[in-house]
């Protein structure tokens, strides 16, 4: 279960050279958490898309279904005044902080382009490729055993 970014959510849905990246995120944790905001910033991404002739209003309207089908389910809600303190003492903006604030809460990671959360936030909110970096081996490795022989007795 991660958090993910407005950003995360356009790469893996329009056509972006972070596309095939964000398929990998998806096959990796295919559970994703966004706060209701993501509703609105995803809407304006797709009204950005349309107005540069990249998609079509019928494009984005299947692409707003299919997503909205599944992240709705996926939606929480982070404290407010969580997401204010973030802004204060931070100097994030509010949009960012219901990310943040959200990841905190559940004490998960947020995926995000945006490098300004990944310097201020290091090891809440990861890059792409930070989060499909393979992870440390968690085993320990003992070296190989001696057996002694045990003599015969006769």
């Amino acid at each position: 279960m991660i958090v993910v970014d407005s950003n995360i959510i356009a790469a893996r849905n329009l056509s972006s050279v972070l596309t095939s990246q964000t398929k990998e995120v998806e096959h990796k944790d295919p559970v994703w958490i966004v706060p209701c905001l993501w509703r609105y910033e995803f809407q304006n991404i797709l009204a950005s898309a349309i107005k540069v002739k990249q998609i079509t209003l019928e494009q984005a309207i299947n692409v707003w279904q299919r997503v909205a089908g599944i992240l709705i389910e996926n939606e929480s809600e982070p404290p407010a005044t969580r997401v204010i303190e973030l802004v204060a003492h931070y100097g994030i903006t509010a949009y960012d902080g219901q990310f943040i604030a959200l990841a905190m809460d559940m004490g998960i990671l947020c995926v995000t382009e945006d490098q300004e959360l990944q310097g201020k936030f290091p090891g809440i909110a990861v890059s792409i490729e930070r989060f499909l970096e393979p992870a440390p081996a968690d085993r320990v490795h003992e070296g190989r055993a001696t057996y002694r022989r045990s003599k015969k007795r006769r």
